[in-house]
């Protein structure tokens, strides 16, 4: 059997429930989308354009060989200005 209490705890939920969508509905009705036709259109020939060609990913590539690590103090001291001494 439901009780009293419990009948009002689902119409107060059920009021909870519906209370955004009568909002909702009276709220104004939104802005259209911007018209985009000119977007749309084709480029013009006119206006020239950057020439399409094949690039190497790896034409500019330099081999550099695999050194032993140098001293660092040496390193170091040769790249310092001498005032932090």
């Amino acid at each position: 059997m439901i009780q009293t209490s419990q009948v009002f705890q689902m119409k107060s939920y059920l009021l909870a429930g519906a209370m955004p969508l009568l909002a909702g509905a009276c709220t104004a009705s939104p802005t259209p989308l911007p018209d985009i036709a000119a977007l749309q259109a084709p480029a013009t020939q006119a206006v020239p354009g950057r020439t399409t060609a094949y690039r190497d990913p790896i034409g500019d590539f330099t081999a550099r060989p695999v050194v032993e690590p140098a001293p660092w103090r040496s390193l170091n001291d040769s790249q310092s200005t001498g005032e932090g001494n």
